[in-house]
């Protein structure tokens, strides 16, 4: 009972969050102003951006087929694609589930055992964060002044003026809603602690197991250089995805591959954030700030980022309808030949 109460109310505070700041946002948009230099824009290269995200799901889906033969199995590309673009349409309305729904899928069709898919997707898993930590290393240095300003514009200086200055000049009410989230907090955990210690072993020996399985898949693989390539594709989708954006719109045209770079990097992590909607509204805000450091102003800040969600989000709601039409014209042909 607790644990469906604790994913309930896991749900809800993540949705409730997602709200919130794309109220917080969406607030201060012109939204009239979008509509016109949406009218005015040049969206022939959003048909170059899909088409790359396109090229993103197949080198993906290449690359988990190439996970799931190391395990000694064999999946249709059709199906696995399927599944990969299901499990994005998932993951989109509830964060962490299409991993889940990915194997499923896989496993309605091929009969290959959830575990051994799940250590799969969990290796991949494990090489994105590795990948996004490349990244991060590499923005780091090659756009060092740029994310230090970031850093010191949008964390720093906001909780030391906003709450240690206020406490320190004796505003009581920030340090009652600072003692009241953290007596929530605790609540909450006291209030879950049970079963957090019956779940949490068995996670874990399932989430060891699924690893080691991962690891296993990863040693077992005849040809590392292309799975390795195929990675280095899919990173490279991801940055012309957000590049291509730029040349919509005479004004952000004038945005360097520094800056790209920059809001790949930083709109990942917003996207990693498990809100429903792809990190909606924490994408938003932490793009919006990217932008405006790199010299444009914050509306424009504001247009980009959301125009480069809305597509992503349009394109991972279409592919997940294709997904799911592959998936069932497959299960029915293997039913009628049966």
């Amino acid at each position: 009972m607790k644990s469906k109460a604790f994913q309930v109310s896991q749900y809800f505070v993540l949705l409730s969050i997602g709200i919130v700041l794309c109220v917080l946002f969406f607030n201060t948009l012109d939204l009239e102003s979008l509509k016109n230099k949406v009218v005015n824009g040049n969206f022939s290269w959003f048909y170059l951006v899909m088409f790359v995200s396109i090229m993103v799901y197949v080198f993906r889906t290449l690359r988990w087929q190439m996970l799931i033969r190391s395990i000694g199995y064999e999946t249709k590309f059709h199906n696995a694609f399927a599944a990969l673009s299901i499990s994005y349409f998932v993951s989109f309305v509830v964060p962490r589930l299409g991993e889940v729904t990915r194997c499923l899928s896989v496993k309605k069709q091929h009969k290959i055992p959830f575990m051994q898919l799940l250590g799969t997707v969990i290796i991949e898993r494990i090489i994105d964060i590795l990948s996004l930590l490349i990244l991060l290393c590499f923005t780091m240095v090659l756009q060092f002044d740029e994310i230090i300003e970031f850093i010191s514009t949008n964390i720093f200086h906001p909780f030391y003026e906003k709450i240690i200055l206020k406490i320190l000049s004796g505003n009581t009410t920030v340090l009652f809603f600072l003692i009241l989230a953290f007596f929530i907090g605790a609540g909450l955990f006291l209030y879950f602690r049970k079963y957090i210690k019956e779940r949490s072993p068995k996670l874990i020996v399932k989430f060891i197991e699924g690893l080691k399985d991962g690891i296993t898949s990863i040693a077992l693989l005849k040809q590392k250089k292309l799975f390795v390539l195929y990675t280095f594709l899919i990173w490279l989708g991801y940055y012309l995805m957000t590049y291509f954006w730029f040349f919509v719109f005479e004004e952000t045209s004038v945005l360097s591959w520094g800056a790209c770079l920059s809001i790949l990097t930083i709109g990942t992590i917003g996207r990693s954030v498990p809100i429903q909607g792809g990190g909606m509204g924490a994408y938003h805000f932490l793009v919006t700030s990217v932008v405006v450091l790199y010299g444009l102003s914050e509306a424009w800040g504001k247009d980009l980022a959301t125009l480069i969600h809305a597509g992503q989000t349009f394109f991972t709601f279409a592919m997940g309808l294709v997904g799911l039409l592959i998936f069932f014209i497959a299960y029915w042909n293997n039913r009628e030949q049966q």
